[in-house]
């Protein structure tokens, strides 16, 4: 007896032609089945499918070692038709009649979408009898006629076109993996069949000028009449790269008769697709390229809904560009370019949308005269970078550290503008010093300070100072960090250095008496407290706890800012007269962060304000020198009658307000 259960299954056709490399997955099941006298229907209805082991069952396939190029076509095939059956044409049937006549089998391209043409005979595919006009389908009797029996390799196929021709032997080479021959044009390399049939359809659907709504649901895809026209214009586009495809954009531009504000009023669904659509993989940045390159030189309309698709070399060549860009490439907020666009010093213009949004577009061309004229000056944002500190503790030190440092036009709610010169004067300090990448044991860096060490701003901003001045010397530098926060020094050197600071209680008053030592009203001097003009601290946690004013910055105020009850002083007029005066020569009065106004001006001392109180000053001084004597007599009676020494305020928790 033999056992059954090893033998080979006994195949159930009788005739059983093997399937070619080149040949179609149903192009050879059609004629498997006209072989045997059946149809498609009659081969699934026994299991008999395009799939390696079903077709080794049926003995169609010779043993894998006597052809194994075979069996990896077939099964490169068969995952085809399961893993992306978008890409096949089941609904016709198309063909050339010479190469049918050459080799009676249908080839593997034709029944894939938008394979419109033969390139080895240069002519464009069938899909319809020419005796009855049918179209033909997988359902007719015989693969080499026609349902009406008319020879399908008798009929007379037109020319394509050059430009198609090639698309088709790309097609074919990306289906077959071979490598892709055609070097000019469009870059092919890398592309699955079903990226070149997206990309045919985005081309040729979606850049026809005379395309409908929604124009990648087209209808009868597979049918020559339909496909040709899209395929067509691809190629066009695709062998003659980027060019026909710039000339394509035109005409769509122009067919408006003049160019509108958005990209995507005037391309619609096209420029959707490109960005967020099927077109969004990295396979298709040469046309996501193509198309800013177009927007770069040939866009006629502004790019005015702050475009965050297009890149900024785009940006940076267009004619007119966002008003982000521009801020980007000035290193300004857009608070300030408004500011700069309103004062005539930028040309812009900023349009509303029906919902409300702001756009805001100005001239490419005069950004670099603006650049020089804010090349002495860098924002907030660009001074913590330079010196490697965080956005809290700089806001805190800013007007300390930096007393040139103001608001754009003294506006509240505009950026800072902070000299460069002295940040970078700043950011230098120790840079001839070595640099290391570990410190020791008995070393700290001023980043491990503010981070650890809790110090207050004043303590920062004396620290500073004394670096300035050398009086605190720095070890080294360390690598990794920026600015002043890499400064290295010894931790007895600040230990010792902090214990000495003044803390007695003769270096602190209150803010009545800084009201007492300015000559102003109390109300001024808790409006220069509050705004940060003088630094104030808490003593201690409770509401009940007052604030307390060091002596070295009130006296860092008074050299940074002078009232203008002094200026009327000095130049014989009054307050009111000295302050149009000054507002004449483009001279403002310190604004505060609330909303209360300051019952007295206070200006920022400068070199304008200098001149102008030289050439308007008066030779009668006595008023400004009483001024001067009032303020010298209440600091000589606060320290008498504070003279007494009280605990360390660092034993209290030292809040900034």
């Amino acid at each position: 007896m033999h056992d059954s259960t090893n033998a080979p299954p006994i195949p159930t056709l009788l005739i059983r032609p093997h399937p070619s490399r080149a040949e179609g997955p149903t192009g050879y099941l059609f004629r498997l089945a006209e072989a045997n006298f059946m149809n498609l229907r009659d081969l699934a209805q026994i299991g008999i499918a395009y799939d390696v082991e079903a077709l080794l069952q049926q003995q169609l396939l010779p043993h894998p070692q006597l052809y194994p190029e075979l069996h990896e076509q077939v099964r490169y095939v068969a995952t085809l038709q399961q893993g992306q059956p978008g890409i096949w044409n089941r609904q016709y049937a198309r063909f050339c009649p010479h190469c049918l006549g050459e080799d009676p089998r249908w080839q593997l391209g034709w029944e894939i979408l938008h394979f419109d043409t033969c390139h080895k005979h240069g002519v464009w595919l069938i899909d319809r009898c020419s005796s009855c006009g049918e179209r033909l389908t997988w359902q007719r009797d015989s693969l080499l006629r026609c349902n009406c029996g008319a020879d399908l390799r008798q009929e007379t196929p037109e020319d394509a076109p050059p430009a198609s021709i090639l698309l088709g032997e790309v097609l074919e080479q990306i289906l077959l993996r071979q490598a892709i021959r055609y070097q000019h044009g469009y870059p092919f390399h890398g592309m699955t069949i079903d990226q070149v049939q997206s990309l045919i359809r985005y081309l040729g659907a979606y850049l026809d000028p005379a395309a409908r709504q929604k124009p990648l649901k087209i209808a009868n895809a597979g049918e020559m009449v339909v496909s040709w026209t899209i395929s067509s214009l691809a190629a066009e586009m695709l062998v003659f790269w980027p060019e026909k495809f710039h000339r394509m954009l035109d005409v769509i531009q122009n067919t408006g008769g003049e160019a509108r504000i958005s990209l995507k009023a005037v391309f619609k669904d096209a420029y959707q697709y490109l960005y967020k659509g099927g077109l969004r993989g990295g396979i298709y940045s040469p046309v996501r390229e193509a198309f800013e390159q177009w927007v770069s030189h040939n866009w006629k309309g502004a790019l005015a809904k702050r475009n965050r698709r297009l890149t900024d070399t785009v940006l940076e060549n267009v004619q007119w560009i966002p008003g982000k860009a521009a801020a980007d490439r000035l290193g300004i907020s857009m608070a300030r370019l408004r500011y700069l666009v309103r004062s005539g010093q930028l040309d812009g213009q900023e349009t509303i949308s029906a919902k409300g949004r702001h756009f805001l577009m100005v001239r490419k061309d005069q950004l670099a005269r603006v650049e020089e004229e804010l090349a002495g000056e860098i924002t907030l944002s660009k001074a913590m970078e330079i010196l490697g500190l965080g956005k809290v503790r700089m806001r805190r030190i800013l007007k300390l550290l930096f007393p040139s440092a103001r608001r754009v036009n003294d506006q509240q709610h505009l950026p800072w503008c902070i000299s460069s010169t002295e940040v970078y004067q700043l950011a230098e300090l120790g840079e001839a010093l070595p640099r290391v990448y570990y410190i020791e044991d008995d070393e700290i860096s001023l980043a491990d300070v503010l981070q650890y060490w809790q110090w207050n701003a004043d303590e920062v901003v004396s620290l500073v100072e004394e670096v300035k001045a050398g009086t605190l010397v720095l070890n080294r530098t360390l690598i990794g960090k920026t600015g002043i926060s890499r400064w290295v020094f010894k931790r007895k050197d600040l230990i010792q250095w902090r214990a000495t600071m003044q803390t007695d209680r003769a270096n602190w008053i209150t803010i009545p008496e800084l009201a007492e030592v300015l000559v102003v009203k109390q109300q001024v001097a808790y409006w220069l407290t509050q705004n940060d003009y003088i630094r104030s601290h808490k003593l201690g946690t409770s509401k009940h706890h007052g604030s307390r004013v060091r002596k070295v910055d009130v006296d860092r105020f008074l050299r940074q800012h002078i009232f203008g009850t002094e200026i009327a002083d000095r130049i014989g007029r009054s307050p009111r007269k000295a302050m149009l005066m000054l507002k004449a020569v483009s001279i403002y009065p310190l604004r505060g962060t609330s909303i209360e106004a300051c019952r007295q001006l206070v200006y920022t001392r400068s070199e304008a304000l200098e001149r102008f109180i030289a050439k308007h000053s008066v030779g009668d001084l006595t008023k400004w020198h009483d001024t001067v004597k009032r303020r010298a007599n209440a600091w000589e009676r606060i320290i008498y009658e504070n003279g007494t020494p009280v605990p360390d305020p660092s034993h209290f928790q030292l809040e900034p307000r």
